[in-house]
């Protein structure tokens, strides 16, 4: 089969389900291309879109939890929004690709990708079948406007919430949300310990808030240090932030018990290495640990989609909320295996087999 994969640039979660669907096909022989779906407007547009997109997240969080509210009471409603109209613009570039590429399935990583798809499917009459991968544990606008053959959602618990919005329940699979490859492979905690150079025989604590280092890490690796047990040693990963980096770096930590990471490839073995993460509730991240069945901490560092992330796992029990004092949630949290070994259990519990292995089968054909 020849698949046309339909990302965004807006955080690398998209990417990254995008690049776990392709990677997994590719070797079976079929062949895959991934779009940034927003160049389709134009490229220049694109860059722009996404490097506020990065400021908003670092800078000013609440502005996008404002932005997603917003769009939210839009939903089920008609489609005359100005992002709705801005995102039609690049319908006749999108046919072009599709037509001149001859494909037989598209795939979309992001809600925005699928609206496009949705208004090529009406302007052009193109009727090639077509997939969304859900990056959230949400049906988030502007799904509720798409029509897609197939919606590939996080689990099949969440199919209510799709259906409230007028997505048909043929369409839905619960497939799970695909992460890369190398997260469904799990090593002993001391075995990675040893490959990471981490200190023999104390707790690994591991805190990074998404691939763009959001939220408050500073603050968060600060008092954790402070905080932490003899016995323990925090891992912080910031992601492609380099401010943040060298501000922890020049910052120091007197105690020395504080490793920290700019960008890596190694985030897995540093999953399998910890106790628990404290992160923000990205969709990926939340996925990431539930298949390594790490326990998680987490904070509400954006709000918008990831309040529904975060309410889902702490529902199910396999996280918690970061509520007044994190340090001190860390340290009760390290004393008690028990309560940690039952957060790994409800988190194993969810796992659903590995998403994209679900998704490639449904595209194929095969019976789920």
């Amino acid at each position: 089969m020849k698949i046309l994969i339909l990302s965004c640039n807006t955080g690398e979660g998209h990417n990254s389900a995008a690049n776990a669907v392709a990677e997994l096909m590719r070797p079976k022989g079929h062949e895959c291309h991934i779009r940034d779906a927003l160049a389709y407007l134009s490229r220049g547009v694109s860059s722009f879109i996404c490097n506020w997109h990065v400021r908003i997240y670092r800078n000013i969080p609440f502005a996008f939890n404002i932005g997603y509210r917003l769009c939210e009471k839009g939903q089920n409603g008609k489609d005359r929004s100005v992002v709705m109209s801005f995102l039609k613009g690049g319908t006749d570039k999108l046919y072009a690709e599709i037509k001149e590429g001859d494909y037989d399935f598209v795939l979309s990583t992001h809600p925005f990708s699928a609206y496009m798809y949705t208004n090529v499917k009406k302007k052009h009459g193109v009727n090639i079948r077509s997939g969304f991968i859900a990056t959230d544990y949400v049906c988030c606008p502007p799904v509720d406007k798409t029509d897609i053959d197939c919606y590939f959602i996080p689990h099949e618990s969440l199919k209510a919430d799709f259906t409230a919005r007028f997505v048909p329940e043929e369409r839905l699979y619960g497939t799970g949300l695909p992460v890369r490859p190398e997260f469904y492979k799990k090593y002993p905690k001391a075995v990675v310990k040893r490959a990471l150079d981490l200190p023999d025989g104390k707790d690994n604590v591991l805190l990074m808030c998404g691939s763009m280092g959001c939220g408050p890490l500073k603050e968060l690796a600060v008092s954790l240090s402070k905080a932490l047990p003899d016995s323990a040693h925090l891992t912080v990963i910031c992601g492609s932030n380099k401010r943040l980096k060298k501000s922890l770096d020049d910052h120091g930590f007197e105690r020395g018990n504080v490793r920290v990471l700019g960008y890596t490839k190694n985030v897995h073995y540093y999953m399998d290495s910890a106790e628990f993460i404290i992160t923000k509730a990205g969709g990926i991240t939340c996925t990431e640990s539930m298949v390594k069945g790490l326990p998680m901490v987490l904070v509400n560092a954006i709000g918008g989609c990831e309040s529904y992330n975060r309410d889902f796992f702490t529902a199910k029990g396999g996280a918690v909320i970061a509520e007044g004092d994190v340090a001190e949630l860390a340290v009760k949290l390290l004393s008690s295996k028990k309560k940690l070994k039952a957060m790994s259990a409800a988190m194993n519990a969810l796992y659903m087999g590995n998403a994209a292995e679900n998704i490639c089968d449904i595209i194929c054909g095969k019976e789920r």
